[in-house]
């Protein structure tokens, strides 16, 4: 039997998981369905706005990539407890197969309950009150935004594998205070490159520039008047898939790192 993956053991590893946690996880998919319902009642109600298919994608984007990493941040927690580490360290299983079972549920499994429930609610909420001025569309999953020639799930998965990779590493490296720590590093993390990508660009075409990340447009004013250059020919490929690198290199790290906690 192989000790880095054996379908056997890490089938029962998994269902071991789920038979410990799935009340958990039950719960925190009503609580999540509730405040989807909630939520989109008061907006439909209180503000009598309509849920076109755009406003549904930014509010599916939020709520994926805020609760998924909030859920991600507390995967790892057993072992910031110091009266659950033992029994998870003396698991018989690799360190791979923990790895990947804790992957599974955060990523894979949370992306479909979530994607899911999301559609399954807003299937309710746009038919329960009916706006004149829109017919009852949900938003595509499949559909090729703006002048892009890639679906929008991929760009979905992309902006999710980013921040999944980030607070999946996080959850193995600190202790306590997960999701805090780990944000409050992002951001930092965030500010600086921003930083570091706008004195590149001021640089680059000595200017003042107006710059964002890297790899995304930059602006300048020309004889007053504002000049933006814009990425052409689908150059936001390039884009996300830096975000999908980088999170292979955090999900990659945090394999390591798990194997140092169990050393």
């Amino acid at each position: 039997m192989s000790n880095f993956f054996s379908p056997a053991r890490f089938s029962r590893l998994f269902i071991k998981h789920s038979q410990e946690y799935y009340t958990r996880y039950l719960m925190s998919t009503v609580v999540l369905v509730g405040v989807m319902v909630m939520g989109g009642s008061f907006l439909i109600y209180m503000i009598n706005t309509s849920l076109d298919p755009m406003f549904q994608i930014l509010l599916y984007v939020w709520l994926l990539l805020l609760g998924g990493s909030i859920f991600t941040s507390t995967i790892f927690a057993e072992y910031g407890s110091n009266k659950k580490v033992i029994t998870t360290l003396s698991l018989p299983a690799s360190h791979f197969e923990k790895y990947l079972v804790a992957w599974l549920y955060s990523f894979l499994i949370l992306f479909v309950v979530v994607t899911v429930s999301f559609f399954a609610v807003m299937l309710f909420l746009i038919n329960v009150k009916h706006f004149p001025q829109q017919q009852p569309e949900l938003f595509n999953l499949w559909q090729k935004p703006g002048a892009l020639q890639f679906p929008l799930i991929f760009i979905v998965l992309a902006l999710y594998s980013f921040l999944h990779s980030i607070a999946f590493y996080g959850a193995i490296y600190f202790k306590k205070l997960h999701f805090i720590k780990t944000a409050f590093l992002f951001f930092i993390a965030i500010a600086v490159m921003m930083y570091g990508n706008k004195l590149m660009n001021d640089w680059l075409f000595n200017k003042d520039t107006i710059a964002g990340l890297p790899l995304t447009n930059v602006g300048f004013f020309e004889n007053g008047h504002m000049v933006v250059i814009n990425l052409t020919n689908n150059k936001e490929l390039y884009t996300f898939i830096m975000y999908c690198v980088i999170a292979v290199l955090f999900w990659v790290a945090a394999y390591f790192r798990l194997k140092e906690k169990q050393a």
